[in-house]
């Protein structure tokens, strides 16, 4: 029996014996000091603390210096009394315990007398003064009180100091056409420089979490919340298995009062302004609807709580793009394709490489017209007779699936050179959700409780792509159908040993399965697009039928088109669709407390047991990449730059691509985490608290169900098939046995102040998830197989071999044709004969780790504000890094350009991989190979206790984020990464993409003090009261500086090809021209950066901008609400609330254009975030 199965069942037993059932849910804990008038301390003294909604009693015992502590309890308000002999009782009520708090109440007791009485005398402690962590507690106020756009309670999370979350909404975090994770709403959360998705989400203590992407399970509806909080710094060891924050959700319960609600939230287009952009006010409607009910099903024992709620979405997406012109369509080049004139020739008859570049002389590389100015009739080998030098191409010479495909763009119907775009539409985004939950508290005595709870979260969307067929903004952002199926279980129990040994565990069951079909998902679009179709593309379509009998293979080849710095739409179905992506996983966590004098010690075990099922081909019809290794019409020795769709009309791509498997596309892939961990609560002195914790995170690498998993090894050339050969069942990759995770901390009142306390803390995490998409080892033969075809000589020279270059000049032909469609494999490939991309995971992988420190000061100010001023900071390595290739050779200017050394080996010479595969395949690497640094000084400001009405909460951040590209896998633009040329960690080292040099958050909650029990109109009749009484307001406020902007040269002709993130991206970076303000732009007129700072660097040479070298435009947005609140009979209420989201119609830009080839480089060409959008909406509580 291996280790890792002994200590799952040595833990389970320890767990069984410690708890006669389970429990889970956000607790917190009460503790203080009692002291005579003396300020001597009272021991043995009796603490109760007594839930004020279920009734639930605590109590404990002083010990001798008067110390107490109540832990474990769940969330809620409580009446903490304290009884001593020879002391008049004493009782504190209405006091909040929140999420993970350690809160703090004192009394002081005055003798006994005769007359019997209870004194109101607790003082309840608004600093922490024995937690050093940092973290923000998202109140139950806040989350059904502040204004939410589509009611997502992760925004709340992003008032957090410290925390930042992506504006782009092409992010595969935010809501991109690509993403299935976030099509019901962003996750996007990063604390430290981890990146966005990091997370790790805990609903009432159990796994939450989606695993190919870092998703969110169950998205919580905001009337099912009670509260949550978000852990971002030196936290408790009991939490931690993700680089990024952790966000504990706590859901409602019932109480011994029945209470519910009844809501609508409305939106209507007609109420909305219009994008910037935008050409007229895009669709917004919204339909939420849905209600609560919770109560007793027996007082002070049984309780129940259901909600339910339907969102029906519909909103316009607003696209620009560039098509080719309808004469382009033709072969005629001759003007751009916003229909003005080209100077010049812009392209040149690749079959005729290697003839003259002189016009004058024939024969020369252009294609040849009449004096009618009609293209000359083409000859079997592509070259025509003589004319007159132009830009328009034979019908001859027009392949005949190019011709077709490229009649599925779009006629343009709008002209904006200056912004890049010729096209403009606005399809509908569909939105269709269901949610519900419902959960049961039971106190099975005064030594067990109990609860458990069951959610659903259904979703179905339609994605648009941007046109209405088989066009679309980017290769993977084809018209799609998306729908999430999410359940979660979580059932938990609390047992109490006795005052000083108490007992908590939990079990979960969470499941989240994505879907994703495209356009021409079955159709087998591929196969009937042209007579006999494009060979081998719809494996699922044989013999060119259109009946679909393989699900995975029926749609149309998916085609980007890459060079020459025009940014032409994608046709065609994106790849991984259709698409599964499944997530089950099964937790366990188990933890005792102990109480022994000054010393409060929490051990335990935290156990999840991972399954990610996905089901994909890759790229099941093809892949065509048009202009990869820049463009067949371009000739640099000309001057003539070429142009992709010309490509295209002339049947040849860059690269084609195509991908099966042979054991079915769904795999199964699994691991497990053990967890134990133990700290303790050191109470050294009165003033100072020593937090002591320590954590294993022993995490099994990745298998798969049924073996399929293959590694391939460079150096040796070998493929490690797990389970054969003596290959371990993870394909070689061994356990990572180094992953401890120590917690220091401690807090230190000033001279025994309980108003300021100093608090610092060190603390170490690992990154226990995979979160980077389908991809991984499966993809190796002999279980997938793919056959890539390329240029003969990875460039673009001569057309093919039947062409006149070849046949008379002698050229050598590349030899790609869309009419070649892709190579068949008919058998499982082997090293030999595999044509493909091998995928690699070191097999001494290490874990993510990410160090932590923090360090400040809070102080109580007047009003119960809590100020909290102090450094946080963070360094990482070992981040996971996906699917950058190995098999790169350096610049070819290395050892031919005297003084040149950058990408070159030592001295400036040539640099060459030393294991290129017998085919020279890329091998993408999934490696730990990441780092980053974060430095910040964050304030935060926060009411504690709501004074005149008012609840506030600010937080700045000032802070710097360096990473070395992090590419994620899921097709996120992570710049140009020289990566894995010599020196490439300094080359890469730059700003991260998530960075915010400042950032500001607001939250206001408001009640006007106007009307009945109020400071004005206490004595207002009904009528007057009705009216201008019961008013709140209601604010978020965002203020942050703009994201950095990689800068990309996207004509790379530095002699490296690339691969980045394992997206075929293979770019070089510009120039930056010395002594230039990059900044130095006309924002006014939306150009955001000077492009004349940036140039392509001269031909074999990479760029020596920084990876990332500019930042974007700021950001400034305010969500408003106003809330006007009814009183009804029999302690009913109605609310009517008016909600503003960017309520002054601030544009906020994109992220500008960031290719120096691309028409309007450098300026912003988009929006972030919606224009004013009005929410309606009618509240019942009763």
């Amino acid at each position: 029996m291996s280790r890792s199965v002994w200590l799952l069942v040595v833990c389970c037993a320890l767990a069984t014996i410690l708890s006669p059932s389970m429990y889970g849910q956000g607790a917190g804990s009460f503790s203080g000091n009692i002291l005579d008038k003396s300020k001597s301390g009272v021991p043995d003294a009796t603490i109760t603390a007594t839930s004020q909604e279920t009734g639930l009693a605590r109590d404990v015992k002083t010990d001798s210096a008067g110390h107490y502590l109540i832990p474990l309890l769940p969330v809620g308000n409580y009446t903490v009394r304290v009884d001593a002999t020879g002391f008049q009782s004493a009782e504190s009520k209405d006091l909040r315990l929140q999420i993970d708090e350690t809160r703090e109440v004192d009394f002081s007791l005055v003798p006994a007398t005769l007359v019997t009485t209870v004194a109101v005398s607790g003082e309840a402690v608004a600093v922490e003064t024995a937690n050093p962590s940092l973290g923000q507690v998202i109140t139950s106020q806040e989350v059904s009180q502040l204004p939410l756009n589509g009611r997502d309670f992760v925004q709340l999370a992003t008032l957090t100091a410290g925390a930042t979350a992506e504006t782009n909404p092409n992010s595969f975090f935010t809501g991109a056409a690509s993403s299935e994770v976030a099509a019901r709403g962003s996750f996007s959360l990063s604390v430290g420089g981890s990146r966005p998705n990091s997370t790790d989400w805990l609903l009432d203590g159990v796994d939450n979490n989606e695993l190919t992407a870092g998703g969110i399970s169950i998205f919580s509806s905001i009337d099912d919340i009670q509260e949550f909080k978000v852990l971002t710094y030196t936290y408790s060891a009991e939490y931690g298995t993700r680089a990024g924050p952790t966000v504990l959700v706590t859901t409602k319960s019932g109480s011994n009062d029945f209470h519910g609600t009844l809501y609508e939230f409305v939106r209507n287009t007609d109420l909305d302004a219009k994008s910037y952009f935008a050409t007229s006010v895009e669709k917004f409607n919204l339909n939420q609807f849905g209600g609560a009910v919770g109560g007793p099903i027996r007082k002070n024992k049984l309780f129940f709580f259901v909600d339910g709620e339907q969102k029906n979405q519909r909103h316009a997406i607003p696209f620009t793009g560039l098509v080719p012109s309808l004469p382009m369509r033709t072969g005629d080049f001759s003007a751009d394709p916003f229909g003005n004139a080209v100077s010049g020739l812009t392209i040149v008859n690749p079959n005729m490489i290697g003839a003259s570049t002189n016009p004058a002389t024939y024969p020369n590389v252009y294609f040849q017209c009449n004096g009618a100015g009609n293209p000359m009739p083409s000859n079997a080998d592509g070259s025509q007779a003589q004319g007159t030098p132009c830009n328009k191409i034979p019908t001859g010479l027009i392949n005949n699936i190019g011709q077709a495909m490229i009649n599925l763009y779009p006629a343009p119907n709008a002209n904006n050179a200056s912004s890049g775009y010729n096209y403009v539409n606005e399809p509908v985004r569909e939105l269709d959700e269901t949610k519900f939950d419902t959960r049961l508290d039971y106190t099975l005595s005064t030594k067990d409780s109990t609860f458990g709870r069951f959610s659903y979260d259904q979703a179905f969307s339609y994605v648009p792509g941007g046109s209405p067929g088989f066009a679309e903004a980017n290769a993977f952002g084809s018209n799609q159908r998306i729908i999430n199926h999410a359940r979660n279980v979580a059932i938990g129990e609390t047992h109490i040993f006795s005052s000083t040994l108490l007992n908590q565990a939990s079990f979960g069951y969470n499941r989240i399965f994505d879907y994703i079909s495209s356009q021409g998902t079955g159709t087998c679009a591929s196969a009937t697009i042209v007579p006999g179709g494009i060979p081998n593309a719809n494996l699922g379509c044989p013999d060119g039928s259109s009946k679909c009998l393989n699900f995975y293979s029926c749609g149309l080849v998916s085609t980007e088109f890459q060079g020459g710095g025009v940014g032409y739409w994608s046709l065609g179905d994106r790849g991984y669709s259709p698409f599964q992506g499944g997530t089950n996983i099964f937790s366990f966590r188990d933890a005792v407390d102990i109480i022994r004098g000054k010393h409060d010690i929490h051990a335990g075990l935290d156990f999840r047991a991972n399954q990610m099922n996905v089901g994909t081909e890759a790229f099941q019809d093809g892949f065509w990449i048009i202009g990869a290794f820049g463009n067949f019409t371009g000739l640099s020795s000309a001057n003539v730059p070429g142009n992709t769709e010309a490509d295209f009309l002339l049947g040849m791509p860059g690269v084609a691509i195509h991908d099966q498997t042979f054991n079915g596309p769904v795999t199964g892939r699994r691991w497990k985490i053990y967890r134990p961990f133990g700290e303790d609560d050191w109470r050294v002195t009165s003033s100072l608290t020593l937090n002591l914790g320590l954590a294993w995170d022993m995490t099994t690498p990745i298998t798969e169900a049924e073996g399929r998993m293959a590694n391939y090894i460079p150096q040796t050339g070998q493929l490690l098939v797990a389970g054969q050969n003596g290959v371990s069942s993870s394909a070689g990759v061994k356990m990572d046995w180094t992953a401890l995770e120590p917690r220091i901390g401690a807090t230190w009142r000033f001279f025994g102040s309980d108003k300021t306390v100093l608090r610092a803390g060190f603390a170490m995490y690992h990154d226990s998830a995979w979160s980077q998409g389908a991809q991984g080892l499966w993809q190796n033969p002999p279980f997938l197989g793919e056959s890539d075809a390329f240029p003969a000589t990875f460039s673009t020279g001569c057309a093919f071999s039947t062409s006149y270059c070849a046949t008379t000049l002698g050229q050598t032909p590349e030899n790609v044709s869309l009419s070649n469609g892709f190579a068949a494999i008919p058998a499982p490939p082997t090293v030999a004969t595999f044509t493909g991309t091998y995928y690699i995971q070191p097999t001494n992988y290490k874990l993510a780790r990410v160090r932590q420190y923090n360090l400040n000061i809070e102080q109580q100010l007047p009003g119960n504000v809590v100020l909290t001023t102090g450094y946080a900071g963070s360094r990482g390595n070992h981040i996971l890094v996906a699917g950058n290739d190995l098999n790169v050779n350096g610049p070819s200017a290395c050892g031919a350009v005297s003084g040149y050394t950058l990408g070159c080996a030592a001295g400036g010479a040539p640099y060459v991989y030393p294991y290129s595969p017998p085919n020279g395949n890329a091998i993408l690497l999934f490696g730990d190979v990441g780092d980053t640094s974060y430095d910040s000084l964050q304030v935060k400001a926060e009411t504690k206790t709501p004074k005149h009405g008012l609840y506030a909460l600010f937080a700045y951040t000032w802070s710097h984020t360096f990473d070395n590209g992090l590419s994620d896998g899921l097709g996120s633009e992570l710049s140009a990464p020289f990566f894995p040329l010599p020196n490439w960690r300094h080359l890469d080292w730059s700003l991260s993409q998530i960075n915010l040099a400042n950032s500001f958050t607001g939250s206001v909650i408001y009640d006007l003090p106007f009307g009945r029990g109020k400071d004005f109109g206490s004595n207002w009749n009904n009528v007057t009261n009705t009216l201008l009484g019961g008013f709140q307001l209601t604010l978020i406020e965002r203020i942050s500086s703009g994201f950095p902007v990689p800068l990309i040269d996207s004509n790379n002709q530095s002699g490296v090809t690339f691969n980045s993130g394992g997206n075929d991206n293979n770019w070089n970076r510009p120039n930056q021209v010395a002594g230039c303000g990059a900044t130095n732009a006309d924002h006014g007129k939306l150009q955001w950066i000077n492009a004349s700072c940036f140039v392509a660097p001269p031909a074999g040479q990479l760029g020596d901008a920084v990876r990332v070298p500019v930042s974007g435009p700021d950001f400034v947005n305010t969500d408003f609400s106003v809330i006007k609140q009814f009183a009804l009979p029999r302690e009913m209420g109605l609310n009517f609330r008016a909600e503003f989201f960017n309520l002054f119609n601030h544009a906020q830009f994109g992220s500008p254009i960031n290719d120096i080839n691309a028409v309007g480089f450098g300026a912003v060409n988009s929006t972030v975030n919606n224009p004013r959008l009005v929410q309606l909406a009618l509240k019942l509580t009763f």
